[in-house]
């Protein structure tokens, strides 16, 4: 996927220097967001995860020869800086490492896009490359519910999850785009997702899915027309369903739910135990396992392990519970706030001044009202996946949170544009609503 190029700069060195970050940042989100260093790992073979390493240091010289104070985010740069500590300080400061090294492709993707991303048509190109890549995954998913070449979506219960998200923004993004040909491939992508939540019998995402349908059925702005529709496709869907999945064993795996997890709540009850070994700062990113297999008895881990020394690599199997036994206090606290700060920025979004805005500086073929609820919907799945499963060190959490926050700062109020274009779009889109 190309994403939009500049209209023009003022010629010359101006417009190549401009067009070389875009560049830049278009082929490090491509990277995030498909994962192409890794595809290419599994079925090639060779040194391909240098090529995000390589990408994110010389973006990330860009950036900070263009540093400005908006693309200073704290709670994402102090969250950072916990890892950076536990690489060098924690039990097993290698584990660490590798979470820092993501957690600096994260900042280095959140500032990028937030210095460079500066008009409508650019984040519009970001949401269809989005799109895409769930197109990506749900395509190789089906029908055996994972994803063969992926470390995390090789299994179940991350593929699951990801379906999940992709319902909530291929739903509302088929409603914001004014492309009839975008529009078709939202939808088929939101029920290609529908199957692939089916598909990899993931019962923690089934009952995610659960509630992103509620939430697609109450955020809808036509309640009536979102129920005939998500009555058609499961009509459409059911059959197809039955073919990939037997329904009798369906059934029976979400069933299973009630009968509970002794394995997992056992694995929680440790957390909180490590948790107590340092609960300020945490014992250090993935050396949750490393911890618990010192303090954990023969009796406390008989549910997981028959030896608490086989807990070393294990995980967590709930994000929250993750975050506070390896990054403690402090580590929730600003999770929290980022929670907090983009459903925040994600209603300012939908207020008819922020609306104007967007349409005023070129956003007029994409509905932001939808958009908001499109990112809104998957951070919803995203969050109720997060307590059955680890999903902490993939891009999705991240990735929402930056888009959200650059949509935030092209609609604010201190954004330049001509005051009278953003009246005249106010007036319009109240009208609208």
């Amino acid at each position: 996927m190309v994403m939009p190029r500049l209209e023009g700069w003022r010629g010359g060195v101006g417009e190549r220097a401009e067009a070389f970050r875009l560049d830049l940042i278009s082929a490090f989100w491509i990277l995030t967001t498909f994962e192409l260093d890794l595809f290419l790992a599994a079925t090639i073979g060779g040194p391909f995860y240098r090529i995000p390493l390589f990408l994110a240091a010389v973006l990330g010289l860009r950036i900070l020869y263009q540093i400005e104070k908006r693309v200073v985010y704290w709670p994402l740069i102090v969250f950072a800086l916990l890892h950076l500590g536990a690489s060098l300080l924690a039990e097993n400061a290698g584990l660490s490492r590798d979470a820092l090294t993501f957690m600096v492709y994260m900042l280095i993707l959140f500032s990028g896009s937030v210095a460079f991303l500066d008009s409508p048509s650019r984040v519009i190109g970001v949401l269809k490359l989005y799109l895409l890549s769930f197109a990506w995954y749900g395509l190789q998913g089906i029908p055996s519910g994972r994803v063969g070449w992926h470390p995390l979506l090789a299994n179940e219960d991350s593929y699951g999850p990801l379906m999940v998200m992709a319902m909530a923004f291929s739903y509302f993004f088929a409603q914001a785009t004014s492309s009839a040909r975008w529009r078709w491939l939202a939808r088929g992508m939101f029920l290609l997702s529908v199957l692939g939540v089916v598909a990899s019998l993931a019962r923690g995402a089934c009952v995610a899915a659960g509630v992103v349908l509620l939430f697609i059925l109450l955020r809808s702005p036509n309640k009536a027309k979102a129920l005939a529709g998500l009555a058609l496709a499961t009509i459409v869907l059911l059959p197809v369903a039955a073919m990939i999945v037997p329904l009798d064993a369906y059934v029976g795996e979400i069933r299973s739910i009630s009968e509970g997890d002794e394995g997992r709540i056992a694995v929680w009850k440790m957390a909180w135990n490590v948790f107590l070994e340092s609960p300020v700062y945490g014992v250090g990113a993935f050396n949750f396992g490393v911890v618990a297999a010192k303090v954990t008895s023969f009796e406390a881990a008989r549910a997981v392990k028959s030896d608490p020394a086989q807990l070393y690599s294990h995980g967590v199997h709930n994000l929250y519970l993750q975050i506070l036994a390896e990054e403690g206090l402090i580590g929730v606290a600003l999770w929290f706030a980022m929670i907090v700060g983009f459903f925040r920025r994600n209603g300012r979004l939908r207020k008819g001044d922020a609306r104007a805005r967007w349409a005023a500086r070129g956003g007029r073929d994409m509905d932001l009202r939808m958009v908001s609820l499109g990112l809104e919907g998957a951070m919803v799945g995203f969050l109720i996946c997060s307590i059955f499963y680890n999903q902490l060190y993939i891009h999705w959490f991240w990735s929402l949170l930056t888009i959200s926050y650059v949509l935030a700062e092209l609609t604010g109020p201190t954004r330049e544009g001509t005051k009278g274009q953003v009246s005249g779009h106010a007036s319009e889109v109240r009208a609208k609503t």
